[in-house]
């Protein structure tokens, strides 16, 4: 069950189910599709995945759904679509989707992608989430390990291409990956208010590290583009200030979490807020810091100094 404070949970998206009969053990896998692009590959990814043994098929659509989907729901029986009834970000489909899963493990993908490792075979549960090797449509190997770091005064994250197993990535990139259901809930998942999807992702991936989770890669998972992978905008947005307050500006006490009042002052010079609005804002993700207090393992400089730059 999350543990993310009241002030941060908001209604989650409605949604309808299509189709679904077949059933996932506890120790099977279950595969969240996201829909996204065209249709060229669909209908072949959608048999391939239904002919998985003891796999629960999971594939998050809409708000605007395939004019198709009924039929392909009548072709595929076993896979249940989940019909989102207004538009959601990529974090809160995979809260649904993680939701709605009846396994522990739970491999994330897009529908523009090919399953071309052995994702049964990923056995590493105490993980978060295991992240894939990555290919481009011509099969060109992807930098998809993403590595924070402080470089003259600003935070960066580099991208790598992975060269050895357990090599920790910051979050996994394009979402994609395989989860442990449990961890994932226990962290909270991808925050619903966010809705720039590179901020999102950047949130997940601290909250992780500063609360002891690891993200890290594993070379029996490998996922190949159909087409060229979405864009990022990492423009500093309402998405941003928000990540902001939760990971980068949070102090570590030695046992426990602190958002100092000291952080308010230029907070409200940078935000770009009204002040009541600054002050609201404040007020709330501090108390959200303050519950979560002992979840927290470090801060910022603790989690850099702690992460070795790939050779």
């Amino acid at each position: 069950m999350s543990t993310t404070p009241t002030i941060f949970k908001r209604p989650r998206a409605s949604y309808t189910v299509v189709g679904g009969s077949h059933r996932a053990g506890p120790d099977d896998l279950s595969v969240l599709l996201l829909a996204r692009g065209g249709r060229f590959y669909r209908e072949e990814q959608l048999r391939e995945l239904s002919a998985l043994p003891n796999v629960q098929i999971l594939s998050v659509e809409g708000p605007s759904p395939a004019y198709d989907l009924e039929e392909l729901a009548r072709r595929h029986p076993a896979i249940r679509f989940l019909l989102l009834r207004s538009p959601a970000s990529p974090g809160e489909k995979i809260n649904l989707g993680i939701e709605e899963a009846l396994s522990e493990r739970i491999l994330v993908l897009w529908s523009d992608m090919r399953d071309e490792g052995d994702s049964l075979g990923s056995q590493q549960r105490e993980l978060l989430c295991q992240v894939p090797r990555l290919k481009s449509p011509k099969g060109e190997l992807l930098p998809s390990i993403l590595v924070p770091a402080m470089i003259k005064g600003s935070l960066k994250v580099l991208p790598w291409k992975p060269a050895q197993e357990g090599m920790r990535s910051l979050y996994p990139f394009d979402y994609c990956g395989l989860y442990s259901r449990q961890r994932f809930q226990q962290l909270g998942g991808y925050d619903p208010w966010m809705t720039n999807p590179y901020w999102q992702k950047m949130d997940f991936g601290f909250r992780a590290g500063l609360w002891g989770e690891t993200i890290a890669w594993h070379p029996r998972l490998q996922l190949a583009y159909t087409g060229e992978p979405a864009g990022e905008d990492s423009t500093p947005d309402a998405s941003y200030k928000l990540f902001f307050l939760k990971n980068l500006a949070v102090r570590f006490t030695g046992d426990s979490g602190l958002l100092p009042l000291s952080r308010l002052p230029r907070y409200a010079l940078r935000s770009g807020s009204a002040l009541l609005d600054c002050l609201k804002e404040f007020r709330e993700v501090r108390a959200w810091v303050h519950e979560n207090r002992f979840r927290f393992q470090g801060d910022l400089p603790s989690l850099l100094g702690r992460w070795e730059m790939p050779e």
